[in-house]
């Protein structure tokens, strides 16, 4: 495996927004990285566009196609073409700051003993997108975010050997699943290194998944389901239990899969929980609705 930084892109019809990141990876002061696009089956102009910058020659490009699979899966290709001894999934919306590849590869050398590093993500115009005040320098993800504080949007650098490990599940029909299923995996493995610096810069657009979790979610309850378990299995706090059972609860109710108690990490925090958590989902579609009406 070479010493450097494969810059994972999974896309899908993003031809419109690809030429920022491609520019912002020509700029980088470090040449030692490989763009790496997982096309999950556009029908745009994308095949196009990269060939004609993989002409260019300015930066060392690979591109794959593949039918139609989602995110997931074009990641579970990236982690098995990726070539360079690091591995960082950058979306097609997203730009890198000129310096990213070489201060990344400058701490890494600080940090090697790590499985990978955790930067903040700021928005394109440079306001922070994520805050971290704590003094601790290593942890896992998940601690991160629920012991020590981190909040918002992280840019992660693994290690390509690890990407590879673990995979992401496939469920018939469905073609996402919560991108911590696998980062609950792979803190398993050990710890990372965590700074406040940041060098990736980020757009939520219209098309994208946050914008349109909710939906996601509905369409893909045995993905989300399989996150909610596993990450039920890691949580040691009440309060992150009682959150995520009443997630666990309205995937099973989603499904209409009768075994509620029997597959429960918590069965009888499940049963307590059962009559808030159809409350709750009541709520919340009744809310969503009336906005989607608003929006109509």
């Amino acid at each position: 495996m070479e010493r450097g930084l494969t810059i994972f892109t999974p896309t899908y019809n993003r031809a419109y927004c690809l030429p920022a990141l491609y520019h912002s990876l020509c700029a980088q002061t470090d040449s030692a990285f490989e763009w790496l696009v997982v096309d999950d089956g556009s029908t745009d102009d994308t095949r196009n566009l990269i060939e004609c910058w993989k002409q260019e020659g300015r930066i060392r490009i690979r591109y794959f196609w593949q039918e139609n699979a989602g995110k997931a899966q074009a990641h579970n290709r990236g982690g098995e073409l990726a070539r360079m001894e690091l591995f960082a999934c950058v979306d097609s919306d997203d730009v890198l700051k000129p310096n990213a590849v070489t201060d990344i590869l400058l701490l890494w050398k600080q940090h090697s003993d790590q499985v990978g590093m955790i930067f903040l993500k700021e928005r394109l115009d440079g306001t922070p997108m994520a805050y971290w005040g704590n003094k601790t320098q290593y942890c896992t993800l998940y601690d991160a975010y629920r012991k020590y504080g981190l909040r918002g949007e992280a840019m992660l650098v693994y290690r390509t050997a690890l990407i590879r490990k673990y995979k992401f599940p496939t469920f018939e029909g469905e073609k996402f699943i919560q991108e911590s299923y696998l980062y609950d995996r792979l803190d398993q493995e050990g710890t990372l290194y965590i700074t406040d610096k940041s060098f990736y810069r980020a757009e939520y657009l219209e098309d994208g998944y946050t914008r349109n979790s909710n939906k996601i979610f509905r369409e893909n309850p045995r993905g989300y389901q399989a996150y909610i378990v596993q990450r039920l299995k890691l949580d040691k706090k009440l309060k992150y239990k009682i959150l995520d059972t009443i997630l666990y609860i309205g995937s099973k109710r989603l499904l209409k899969d009768h075994r509620m108690i029997e597959d429960s990490v918590f069965p009888v925090l499940t049963c307590f929980l059962y009559l808030p958590s159809v409350f709750y989902y009541s709520i919340k579609d009744v809310a969503l609705r009336l906005k989607n009406e608003k929006r109509g």
